[in-house]
């Protein structure tokens, strides 16, 4: 950049071309032949004139960046259109090369397209242009009211406070200062209130996991005959040259499992939709990666096809997702690290098998080797095939990561949503109107987003006891294991990972823990149907309850109880235990023997937990030599047991 020229602000990987640069003494916005990307070798990718600016060739990763500036649904490019698109322009321009501040992340670019496109649907509709939108107090709220979004309300503002400081000759005239005050003030109620959104119910949550990893299991035994008929297409396709291609001859051979399996998914059987079948197997790849680790949905996208790293501590095998985010450094990519569980790893397995294929029509033997392992995403884009779209043509060497959106296959792996499901929302949340809200009426399908992932993984992979689906406890039971090793308060792993990045999976399931455990407190103590003793249900009878003989509580004081560490609550084979810190009996004596005999203050006993407990102990004694120390140990817990559970009987009047 010279005094008079200012430079595009955007992030460019070495050795790329920039753009051109933009003559501060000119009174107007470049003109049409303006050079908006170029390729490393100088040719002209996207000029300021076309309705597309592609830039794909500067993202980090090659992720697919084109900032598509037709905003309408249906119909052609009429003159109206022509300026509106004129005034979008404009827009992108000020915040690429008029801002004096760092470059905005290409994500960031799209999140703002998504804003300036819809304000010119608005525009449209009312006859007016983009700019009197904007720069309008009375029709710029009314634009605001049409909008029930807390997420566009919180990056509006942000547009318009980046419009704010740009070159006066250029800049656009905005709504006033007071206006964009009570649009931030919303904004943080917005931001208050995400952390209070409910995860999915545990039953939606259970079915979805389900689903992914059994379509998993079904690709897998279909897989390698499904890869190997691309390829055959594809060769046959290369050999065809100028002449159109027909493929019935190879898609007439195949096993009736496959068709099956292709039919039942997309409901046809054409190379097309066989190969879109491929990027939907590479979004549920993601997706699984995704549950069983806590990245967000930029993070999966991106990583890269040498992804696991192997640890062994105790014997045991552990594996690490290596990847980047973009949360950090003004949306500049940085190198982090993700434990994740079996479940995470096959997924990873399956979607490096598909990248194989794709990596071989490009003569790629250098992925095993190569040290830059961002150099090979993990999830390339099967539009290298070139049959569910135009193949990629590209003068780098920068592989195109997929479009992982296949709303024909996830959306039939989502369940309906049953009463059971509405009760969970309403326990979880008791002051939201859940039944007057349509995404969530019952029979409708669970409203899915890739973020309710995160939310769910945080909440749900505790040693908390909120879970009590056994379906759900099972499949999360790895996940939960491994978390609890690596991202503890206390462990370095996490501490190291936290240090580096605030915004980490690590930070949010530390973060989540309390209200995990208190969820936990509330739902199997408090509000429990089945009979209770020990220690703490003592306090909690002389105390809580009232002279109906019913336990009252606030929601909010126990919340604010746990985070202040007044109490905790984690899960025991027997019921719960509520003392803050750790247990000095629980290493030495799972049974907690010693908190029976003493009545410990922090003790739960559940009965129905305790006569499984009674049965399990029974069926190890007849095991034992009658003459040994340890038969003689066992029958003596046995007895405590016993008595324990008597006194529940007598005390609660259960059967």
């Amino acid at each position: 950049m010279t005094i008079l020229n200012l430079d595009a602000k955007l992030t460019f990987p070495s050795h790329h071309i920039p753009p051109d640069s933009f003559n501060i003494l000119n009174d107007s916005l470049p003109s049409d032949d303006f050079v908006v990307s170029r390729s490393p070798t100088g040719a002209i990718i996207s000029l300021y004139g076309d309705i597309v600016w592609d830039f794909t060739i500067y993202h980090p990763d090659g992720k697919p960046s084109p900032l598509l500036f037709s905003y309408w649904d249906q119909g052609e490019l009429t003159p109206n259109r022509q300026e509106l698109i004129k005034e979008i322009k404009h827009i992108f321009f000020i915040l690429i090369w008029l801002r004096d501040k760092s470059p905005l992340s290409f994500g960031t670019l799209r999140n703002y397209l998504t804003i300036t496109r819809d304000i010119a649907k608005f525009a449209e509709r009312k006859h007016t242009t983009l700019k009197e939108v904007i720069g309008n107090n009375k029709l710029f709220l009314e634009f605001v009211r049409s909008q029930n979004s807390g997420w566009f309300i919180e990056t509006l503002s942000s547009l318009l406070l980046l419009l704010i400081a740009s070159y006066q000759n250029l800049a656009i005239k905005i709504i006033e200062p007071e206006i964009i005050r009570q649009l931030q003030k919303q904004n943080k109620q917005y931001r208050a209130s995400l952390n209070q959104h409910a995860p999915i119910p545990t039953r939606i949550y259970s079915e979805i996991l389900k689903n992914w990893t059994c379509y998993l299991d079904e690709w897998e035994k279909v897989s390698n005959e499904l890869m190997q008929l691309i390829l055959e297409c594809y060769e046959y396709k290369l050999s065809c040259s100028a002449k159109r291609a027909y493929f019935h001859s190879i898609l007439d051979n195949v096993s009736e499992p496959l068709k099956n399996f292709v039919n039942e998914h997309t409901g046809q059987f054409t190379i097309k939709q066989i190969s879109s079948l491929v990027t939907a197997t590479q979004c549920i790849c993601k997706l699984v990666i995704q549950a069983f680790s806590g990245m967000r949905d930029e993070e999966a996208q991106t990583i890269p096809y040498q992804c696991i790293k192997e640890v062994i501590s105790n014997s045991q095998k552990h594996y690490l997702i290596i990847g980047r985010t973009t949360k950090l450094n003004q949306g500049n990519a940085k190198t982090t690290q993700w434990i994740t569980s079996i479940e995470g790893l096959k997924a990873v397995r399956i979607a490096q098998k598909i990248a194989d294929h794709i990596y071989q029509i490009l003569d790629e033997q250098g992925i095993q080797k190569n040290t830059d392992i961002f150099q090979y995403p993990l999830f390339i884009s099967a539009s290298y095939f070139g049959f569910s779209s135009k193949p990629i043509e590209s003068t780098i060497k920068q592989y195109r990561i997929g479009t992982l959106y296949s709303k024909q296959v996830v959306d039939k792996l989502i369940p309906q949503i049953k009463l059971a499901d509405v009760e969970e929302l309403e326990q979880i949340d008791p002051h939201r109107a859940w039944r007057s809200e349509e995404i969530f009426l019952i029979g409708q399908y669970w409203p899915f987003t890739t973020h309710q992932l995160r939310r769910s993984l945080a909440l749900y992979a505790q040693r908390s006891g909120l879970v009590s689906l056994p379906s759900l406890r099972r499949q999360l039971q790895h996940i939960t294991n491994e978390m609890t090793s690596y991202y503890a308060k206390g462990s370095t792993f996490a501490k190291n990972l936290i240090n580096d990045d605030k915004s980490h999976f690590a930070n949010e399931w530390q973060q989540t823990q309390v209200e995990s455990n208190s969820l936990g407190y509330i739902f199997n103590v408090l509000m429990s149907n089945t009979p209770l003793y020990g220690g703490h249900i003592h306090w909690m009878e002389n105390t809580l309850k009232n002279e109906e003989g019913m336990i009252i509580f606030d929601r909010k004081q126990t919340l604010q109880r746990f985070k202040k560490g007044e109490i905790s609550y984690k899960e025991t084979i027997m019921g719960g235990c509520t003392k803050v810190g750790a247990c000095n009996f629980t290493a030495t004596n799972w049974l907690q023997i010693n908190c029976l005999k003493d009545n410990c203050r922090h003790l739960i006993v559940s009965l129905p937990k305790l006569e499984r407990v009674i049965t399990a102990q029974e069926k190890m004694i007849n095991l034992l030599d009658i003459t040994s120390l340890e038969y003689r140990t066992e029958v003596s817990h046995l007895q405590i047991l016993k008595e324990t559970k008597h006194k529940i009987v007598e005390l609660k009047g259960a059967e």
